[in-house]
């Protein structure tokens, strides 16, 4: 039996409609949802959703990012980052306006705020984190960051990596820094 070409164009075409009206179906199951219409907002640098890694570059890359035309000093970018602070440097910058930042002085800083520069910080876990046991409450961990300065006409000028020692502590409320030092 010989099958016209017109034939085998209407059953390719049923088959092809019914393959797709197929995959577009529900699968009728409710508790396997294809989407949802939740206005859920998920912020990945959420201090409770940061795990001890996450909470010490975050928290480290608020304090290091300045903006010298408007802020009055670094303890600004600290207060910027009090969402991720613990401890006694928490209650510091919540009872002080003036709070020590524990950075070193800049000599640059008057020269980027004239400019009207800012600076971003990029930083990351360092292979220098000594090892901590599982389940640890506090942990030491080292960070390593580069600031780069962003000029107002569209430049940008890396600067030196240096090296945090963090110290991150479990609270009830996830992961906060509670001190850091420069190596």
């Amino acid at each position: 039996m010989t099958i016209r070409f017109s034939t085998k164009l209407l059953i390719a075409g049923v088959l092809s409609t019914t393959m797709v009206l197929a995959g577009c179906s529900s699968s009728g199951n409710e508790d396997d949802p294809l989407g949802s219409d939740d206005h859920v907002h998920i912020d990945p640098l959420d201090p409770a959703s940061l795990d001890a890694d996450g909470t010490a570059v975050t928290a480290m890359q608020a304090i290091l990012s300045w903006q010298p035309a408007v802020d009055e000093s670094k303890s600004d970018a600290l207060r910027r980052a009090r969402p991720w602070l613990g401890g006694e440097l928490a209650t510091t910058v919540d009872n002080d306006n003036d709070a020590p930042t524990g950075l070193r002085p800049d000599r640059e800083w008057l020269a980027w705020q004239r400019a009207g520069d800012a600076l971003t910080a990029s930083c990351t876990k360092a292979d220098s984190t000594p090892a901590a046991p599982d389940g640890m409450r506090t942990v030491v961990i080292d960070v390593s960051c580069r600031q780069t300065v962003l000029h107002t006409a569209g430049s940008s000028t890396p600067l030196t990596p240096q090296t945090w020692r963090t110290t991150i502590t479990r609270t009830d409320d996830g992961w906060r820094l509670t001190d850091f030092r420069y190596q």
